[in-house]
């Protein structure tokens, strides 16, 4: 298991991850949609951003508020409602990189027996501070290595 300050440094390695998936990104690239139902690279960047608002709330609310309820949130909807098919990748870049940045120090003040508190996923039941930021450091590499994926899937479709 990584050690608490490794975990944050992953966590906040994210911010340089995202940035280099999203640096010269052509504007054909951007929007390109390998098949129905999936999202586009700016797309998957909206995501992003509203996720780390979410899970900046739910690690406050574990950290100052143990047993909190953690409301889920359905990431179609909000991809839907929100407009994720005409938000600049730029602006959720800087969102998810304020939000890291500001969090990862939060993280780093916070005693060590405040990682093992929890709050109550209205979905996943009851989840530690520690876990949710192991899970949320997985998705956003996840989605990085997806706009990853898009960039080369759209410059095959190109060549």
């Amino acid at each position: 298991m990584p050690s608490k300050e490794e975990l944050i440094n992953r966590y906040e390695q994210g911010v340089a991850a995202l940035e280099l998936a999203l640096r010269d990104v052509p504007a054909a690239a951007l929007d390109y949609v390998p098949a129905p139902g999936k999202w586009s690279i700016r797309q998957v960047a909206a995501h992003l951003a509203d996720a780390e608002i979410v899970v900046a709330g739910r690690l406050r609310w574990v950290a100052a508020e143990p047993g909190a309820p953690l409301k889920a949130f359905d990431q179609e909807k909000w991809a839907d409602k929100l407009g994720y098919r005409q938000q600049s990748p730029q602006q959720s870049l800087q969102v998810f990189r304020a939000l890291r940045i500001g969090t990862a120090a939060m993280l780093r003040g916070l005693p060590e027996p405040v990682w093992s508190y929890t709050g109550i996923h209205e979905e996943r039941g009851e989840v530690s501070l520690q876990r949710l930021v192991e899970d949320y450091t997985a998705h956003a590499e996840r989605h990085i290595h997806r706009i990853l994926e898009l960039r080369e899937a759209k410059n095959r479709v190109i060549a």
